[in-house]
C-alpha cells in the first residue's frame, strides 16, 4: 500500500473511532478511503453517521483534527524497525482473519508480519492458573511449535505467558494480540516478554487493532478474544472457570468455524470446570500436541495454500515509484541500511523514504537490522 493510501485508512479510521463496523459500512457506500473523507457531512450523516462522527471524518485531514494527529503518530511509529501497519487490502493481512464477520479495518504489529499467515492455534487459559495448568501449556506450546505450527495467545498473566514463554525459549515464532496499544503493553511485567516476542532469533509478532495510545480496557480484552481465534486454525483451553475470557473466545472460535480443544483436569479444580464444560459441549479432549495435531491435519494444507496466495499477491504487487533500483539491489540476501547506502549512493534521507515505501507495499521487511525481500 503507498504512503498516501495508508494515510487515508489511518484518517478514516481515527475519524470513525477504530469502529471497524462503522469502517465497513463506509467504505461500502461511498467507496474507498479517500473518497469517504471526500464527502460532505450531509452525505456522511445521510449514510447513517452521527452528526458528530460526520463531522469528525469530514474534518480528518485537517492538520489540527484529531484524526490527523494519530495519523502523523502512526506513521512516525512506522519509521521504526519493525513496526508495521496492516489494512484489509494489505497482501500480508492475515487470510484467516479476513474470513471473520468482523475482521479490524488495522492493525498494528511489531515484529515480523509474515508470521501472521503462518499455521497458528491459540493457546488461552486462566490468569490465575495452577501450577499444572502453566506446565501443560508450556509443554504442548513446545511440542505444537516444535512440529511448525506457530502459537498465539493474549499475553495475559498465567497461561498465556506459559505458551508465549515455551515458544521464545524454543526461538520459534509466536504472536501475541493485546487488548491495549502497542505504546501500552499490558501487563507491565510482560513487556520483556512481548520485546522477546518480536526481537532475536523468534522472529515472532505482538498486534493489536487498538491505537497505539489506547490504555488497557475491560472491554478491550473480550474483542482483542476474536483476533486471537479468527487468525488461528483451532483454539485450545488450558484452564478457564465457567464465566472466564477463555471461554468466550472458545465461543468465538465455533462462530468462526475453528477446532476447540480443551484440557481436562481435576474435578477439585474451579479452574478446570470451563474446559470440562467444553468437553461436554464437545470440544476435542487434548492431552498432548498429537491430539491437536491430528485434528488440524486435514486443515494444515488449506493453510499452506492460503500462504502461497499470500506470496503470489506480494510478488505481483506494484513497486512504489522509484524504488525499482533500490528494490533489484536488495535481491535473495538480506542487507544492512548502510550496505544499501553504500551500493546505491543515496543519502541517508532518501534512502530512509524510499524503504519505507517498499516496506509499506509490503515488498520489503527488516529482520535482525537487515533488509530482506519478501517472498
Amino acid at each position: 500500500m503507498q504512503s498516501e493510501q495508508l494515510q487515508d485508512w489511518l484518517l478514516l479510521y481515527h475519524g470513525a473511532k477504530a469502529s471497524g463496523r462503522r469502517l465497513s459500512r463506509l467504505l461500502h457506500s461511498l467507496g474507498d478511503p479517500g473518497r469517504v473523507l471526500d464527502q460532505p457531512v450531509s452525505l456522511l450523516t445521510a449514510s447513517g453517521l452521527e452528526p458528530a462522527l460526520a463531522e469528525a471524518i469530514s474534518r480528518a485531514r485537517e492538520p489540527q483534527s484529531v484524526a490527523h494527529q494519530r495519523m502523523l503518530l502512526d506513521m512516525d511509529w512506522l519509521t521504526q524497525p519493525g513496526h508495521h501497519i496492516l489494512c484489509w487490502p494489505d497482501a500480508f493481512y492475515p487470510p484467516l482473519l479476513r474470513e471473520i464477520a468482523d475482521p479490524p479495518p488495522v492493525l498494528y504489529v511489531a515484529g515480523d508480519p509474515q508470521v501472521l499467515s503462518q499455521p497458528m492455534l491459540a493457546i488461552v487459559g486462566s490468569r490465575n492458573s495452577s501450577r499444572y495448568g502453566r506446565d501443560i501449556a508450556a509443554t504442548l506450546s513446545r511440542e505444537l511449535c516444535r512440529a511448525g505450527l506457530v502459537i498465539s495467545s493474549g499475553l495475559a498473566s498465567g497461561i498465556d505467558t506459559a505458551a508465549h514463554r515455551a515458544a521464545v525459549e524454543n526461538c520459534r515464532p509466536t504472536v501475541a494480540v493485546l487488548g491495549s496499544g502497542l505504546k501500552n503493553v499490558y501487563p507491565l511485567a510482560n513487556r520483556q516478554l512481548a520485546s522477546k516476542i518480536t526481537g532475536g532469533e523468534v522472529n515472532g509478532a505482538v498486534v493489536s487493532e487498538f491505537p497505539l495510545n489506547t490504555a488497557p480496557d475491560t472491554f478491550h480484552f473480550p474483542q482483542r478474544n476474536r483476533i486471537i481465534s479468527g487468525m488461528s486454525l483451532g483454539v485450545c483451553v488450558v484452564e478457564a472457570s465457567l464465566r472466564s475470557g477463555s471461554l468466550i473466545t472458545a465461543r468465538l472460535a465455533l462462530e468462526q468455524n475453528r477446532n476447540v480443544f480443551a484440557v481436562p483436569g481435576s474435578v477439585n479444580m474451579p479452574g478446570s470446570r470451563g474446559c470440562h464444560q467444553l468437553l461436554r459441549d464437545g470440544a476435542t479432549l487434548t492431552e498432548n500436541a498429537a491430539d491437536v495435531i491430528d485434528a488440524l491435519q486435514p486443515l494444515l494444507q488449506g493453510q499452506i495454500e492460503l500462504l502461497e496466495k499470500v506470496k503470489e499477491q506480494t510478488s505481483r504487487a506494484r513497486l512504489p515509484s522509484g524504488c525499482r533500483d533500490l528494490f533489484k539491489l536488495i535481491g535473495d540476501d538480506p542487507i544492512t541500511t548502510d550496505q544499501l547506502q553504500r551500493l546505491s549512493g543515496l543519502s541517508h534521507a532518501e534512502l530512509a523514504a524510499r524503504l519505507l515505501k517498499l516496506e509499506i507495499s509490503g515488498h520489503i521487511y527488516r529482520s535482525a537490522g537487515k533488509w530482506a525481500l519478501n517472498r
